[in-house]
C-alpha cells in the first residue's frame, strides 16, 4: 500500500465527524438484522469433515441457505468433543480480513487449530464480500452465523454464556460492529481486534485512492455527502454503550497508510461509556494476522480469563 494522498475533506457531516470520524451522540443498533431467526436454516449435516490434525477436528456447515459460500463456517472442535453432547465449551467466533472484497473462512484456518488446540471450539466465517453486497450485509452475515450457532449450541457443544468475537483487518471490522449491534454483552462475553479498519469514513476521508475504490464504490457505495447515516452505521465506536463488551485491540505501530488512529479512537469510546478497552501497540509495520505468531498467547491469556 504505498503512494497514498490525503485529501482534505469537503463533505458536509458535522466538524467532529470530519475531525474524528466520530459524532458527539452514539447511535445504538437494537434491532437484529433480518433473516436472523431459525427461517432458512438448513439441516445440521456437515458439507465436508476435514482430517483429524493435532488433535482437532474441522467441520464445515452452511447457516443459511442464500449466498452459496457465504452461507457457510468451520468449526474446529477438540477431537475428544466431537460426535459427543453435554458439553459447553468457550467459543471463539473468527473473521478474515481482505479489505471487504477478498478473503475466506480458511485465510484464519491456522488461528482457529490454535485456538481449538488450547481449548476453546472455534468457528471461522464467511460473508458476502463488498463486491457480492454492500453494508451492513456483512454485518448480518455474521451475526446470523451467531444466530445459527446458538441456536444449535447442543450440537456443536457451545457455551453461549461464553462466546467471543475476533477479526482481522476489515474482518475486525465487521467483528467489532456486531459485538456492538444492541447489548453486545447479551450473547459475547470479549471483542478481539487485529488491525481493525474500524472507521470506514475515516479510510474515505483520508485515503482516497483506497476508499473511492473499495469503501464507496464497493463497501457503502456512496459518497458520504449523500449517505451520511450509512457510513456512520459502519463505525462500530459510534454503537458503543455500557451494555457492551470488554475488547482487545492489537495495531503495529507504523503499519501503512492505516496507523492506529481507528484502534484508538474504538478504545476511547469504550472507555468513555464505562467498559475496559485495551490497545497493544506493537513495533514494526506488519498487518493483521501477519503479526499472530508474536501476540498469540497474550490473546490465549487474554480469551480465557474473559471466558472462563
Amino acid at each position: 500500500m504505498a503512494n497514498w494522498r490525503v485529501r482534505v475533506a469537503g463533505a458536509a457531516v458535522t466538524a467532529s465527524l470530519l475531525a474524528t470520524g466520530l459524532g458527539t451522540t452514539t447511535a445504538h443498533g437494537a434491532t437484529p438484522p433480518a433473516g436472523a431467526s431459525a427461517a432458512g436454516q438448513p439441516t445440521l449435516k456437515a458439507l465436508y469433515s476435514g482430517s483429524v490434525r493435532s488433535g482437532v477436528a474441522a467441520r464445515t456447515f452452511r447457516y443459511y441457505r442464500y449466498y452459496g459460500n457465504a452461507s457457510s463456517l468451520s468449526v474446529y472442535t477438540p477431537a475428544k468433543y466431537v460426535g459427543k453432547t453435554g458439553y459447553k465449551l468457550p467459543t471463539v467466533v473468527l473473521v478474515h480480513g481482505g479489505a471487504w472484497t477478498m478473503g475466506d473462512r480458511t485465510d484464519m484456518a491456522p488461528q482457529a487449530q490454535q485456538l481449538a488446540r488450547a481449548g476453546f471450539l472455534v468457528v471461522a466465517v464467511n460473508y458476502r464480500l463488498a463486491t457480492q453486497a454492500r453494508w451492513p450485509a456483512q454485518r448480518s452475515d455474521v451475526s446470523r452465523a451467531v444466530t445459527f450457532l446458538r441456536q444449535n449450541a447442543a450440537f456443536f457443544n457451545i457455551d453461549t454464556r461464553r462466546m467471543a468475537l475476533l477479526g482481522s483487518s476489515a474482518g475486525g471490522q465487521i467483528a467489532a460492529a456486531v459485538a456492538t449491534q444492541g447489548n453486545g454483552n447479551h450473547r459475547f462475553k470479549g471483542l478481539v481486534v487485529l488491525s481493525g479498519l474500524l472507521n470506514p469514513l475515516t479510510i474515505e476521508q483520508q485515503y482516497p485512492d483506497y476508499a473511492d475504490d473499495v469503501v464507496e464504490d464497493k463497501l457503502i457505495r456512496c459518497e458520504p455527502t449523500d449517505c451520511p447515516d450509512r457510513y456512520i452505521d459502519a463505525i462500530p465506536a459510534m454503537a458503543l454503550n455500557s451494555s457492551d463488551v470488554p475488547s482487545l485491540l492489537f495495531h503495529s505501530e507504523h503499519e501503512d497508510p492505516f496507523g492506529p488512529q481507528q484502534a484508538t479512537e474504538f478504545v476511547n469510546s469504550s472507555k468513555a461509556v464505562g467498559l475496559s478497552s485495551k490497545l497493544k501497540l506493537l513495533p514494526g509495520d506488519q498487518h493483521g494476522i501477519e503479526y499472530w505468531s508474536r501476540i498469540s498467547a497474550t490473546v490465549i491469556y487474554w480469551l480465557k480469563h474473559r471466558l472462563r
